[in-house]
């Protein structure tokens, strides 16, 4: 009988949960679709990852 209250109590909690989730996705998804950058071209990646290795690194006094 306890075993059959917590499973049943379990469930109630899921699905209060999943309501709760169902309810907050649509007001989630539309900023998560904002905070996307513009899609570059790969051509422009590849150049600005290419600068960014060209820059020189300091080199680390050792002690």
């Amino acid at each position: 009988m306890k075993a059959a209250l917590g499973l049943i109590s379990l469930l109630v909690v899921l699905g209060i949960v999943a309501l709760l989730a169902k309810k907050q996705l649509p007001a989630v998804q539309p900023a998560s679709q904002q905070a996307q950058p513009a899609q570059a071209a790969p051509q422009q990646i590849k150049q600005q990852l290419d600068a960014l290795m060209q820059q020189p690194r300091e080199v680390p006094q050792d002690k």
